[in-house]
């Protein structure tokens, strides 16, 4: 009997031991929950700074918890999607969105922030929320070192000047006995924040007296022409030279600057301690007819070993990889590529592009550095709004004919491919700049898209300022 009612057991038994599931409570509990703090509250001043420190929060180590929100198990958090909206959105009315916006999922602000600061720059570096003393104090700095810098490279240039032998021997009209009718480049200007480094280019025309000036181009130190002019030669014109000058007849037709007028605006712009820049600087000299002995002359800079000048047709195509005067010459054309030839003599310098130091360059990005490291980011943007974010190698793309609807399908199909497992950016970002009838059915489709454990952050605009949080 004993036998029997073990062997009745033993089926009782081994139906609970195998066959039953053992339930994990660790896994039933990891999900994403979002709550907001004190929701009903309205918050004081909407910054930019805000999205800032809750993107920080969510994706960065040692990071410090926003008070206004939690996030339950932000470490699950596998893609995240920024949207920001320039525009106000009803969320109670919306047909799709009003289901995600519960007060914990929602936080408003009083006001937004005022400034036309961009929003990329905002979000990213963190220097643009110092405040006004320290900007102040900061572009004071950087004003010094600008000067400081501009300081150096004239000092540069000082070095390569043609001394009084080479004027001499490069037949510069220096001689004031000879020379006595011409211009001097005389007087200081005040010089704010700019180099006293410019290039210059004549174009004559053969007339009964000689070759005249017909027109004249000066470029500053960082490309921008500040000076071009046609100028009515003072004698009967014999020969346009078009193919060398580029100068026609119909050009010169209705041009009433005479050469004196034309030596005023030259020295309107230059002075006395201008360091000038040009190809047989001793041609352009006398045309203008004036006199300088600050020159940098770049037949001189590239003379050969047998003491032979080359042409600037040469020159550019063979140091600078450039084509130039194919058909006809171009003053102002001319006139940069001297410039050009100049920097990477003097500078040493690989491209020949603007100064970068007169421009302001912003700060390391040190917000996108740390977000990086969470996983590779993607902008869905226009290349004018990002081009300087692209040298700290964030994925990016600019939708052909780029607007609202194509960034948000955009958006879409990278979401599905995260969910087919492709290698894709962990973080999202768009800016959508106007209000659409499709945005709400748009959204819908992304949020579908998704795959599990995706964030949405949306950054609502308007006259009060929201943040609408999503988990799926």
């Amino acid at each position: 009997m004993a036998t029997k009612a073990a062997n009745r057991e033993e089926p009782g038994i081994e139906k609970k031991v195998c066959i039953t599931p053992v339930t994990n409570p660790i896994q039933q509990t990891q999900k994403i929950d979002i709550s907001v703090i004190d929701h009903e509250t309205p918050k004081k001043t909407f910054k930019q700074k805000i999205l800032q420190i809750l993107l920080m929060w969510l994706f960065c180590k040692n990071q410090v918890n926003p008070l206004w929100l939690t996030v339950t198990n932000k470490h699950l958090i596998k893609c995240c999607v920024v949207m920001n909206l320039n525009f106000a959105l009803d969320l109670s009315s919306s047909q799709y969105l009003s289901s995600f916006s519960q007060k914990d999922k929602i936080v408003y602000f009083k006001q937004m922030e005022q400034g036309n600061v961009n929003f990329w720059q905002s979000v990213f570096y963190t220097r643009y929320h110092e405040d006004q003393v320290l900007q102040a104090q900061n572009q004071q700095q950087m004003n010094h070192q600008v000067i400081l810098q501009e300081h150096q490279i004239y000092n540069q240039y000082r070095n390569f000047i043609l001394n009084k032998e080479q004027l001499k021997m490069n037949l510069y009209p220096i001689d004031e006995k000879i020379y006595h009718d011409y211009v001097r480049l005389d007087g200081k200007k005040e010089q704010k924040n700019r180099l006293n480094i410019f290039a210059i280019d004549c174009e004559m025309v053969q007339t009964e007296n000689r070759l005249e000036l017909a027109r004249v181009s000066i470029v500053d130190y960082n490309y921008r022409v500040v000076l071009d002019i046609l100028v009515k030669p003072q004698t009967k014109i014999l020969d346009y030279n078009t193919k060398y000058s580029g100068i026609t007849e119909e050009m010169l037709s209705n041009v009433t600057i005479t050469l004196a007028e034309a030596q005023k605006m030259v020295k309107s712009i230059l002075d006395e301690d201008s360091i000038v820049i040009g190809h047989s600087l001793e041609n352009d000299l006398n045309a203008l007819q004036m006199m300088h002995h600050k020159c940098v002359d770049t037949s001189v800079l590239y003379m050969t070993e047998s003491n032979r000048k080359s042409s600037l047709k040469n020159l550019a195509y063979k140091y600078l990889n450039l084509s130039i005067q194919k058909d006809t010459h171009d003053s102002n054309e001319d006139a940069k590529i001297a410039l050009s030839l100049a920097k990477l003599r003097i500078e040493i310098l690989n491209h020949f592009s603007s100064a970068s130091f007169t421009q302001q360059q912003p700060a390391t990005p040190d917000v996108l550095t740390q977000l990086k490291k969470f996983g590779g980011i993607h902008l869905v943007e226009s290349r004018q709004e990002v081009e300087f974010l692209l040298k700290y190698d964030v994925g990016f793309e600019d939708v052909e004919q780029i607007n609202d609807d194509k960034k948000m399908k955009r958006m879409a199909e990278l979401l599905k491919q995260r969910s087919a497992n492709a290698v894709n950016p962990k973080l999202i970002f768009a800016q959508i700049q106007n209000n659409f009838q499709e945005f709400e059915s748009l959204f819908l489709t992304m949020y579908n898209l998704a795959p599990s454990q995706t964030m949405f952050i949306l950054s609502i605009g308007g006259d009060q300022q929201q943040i609408l949080l999503i988990t799926k």
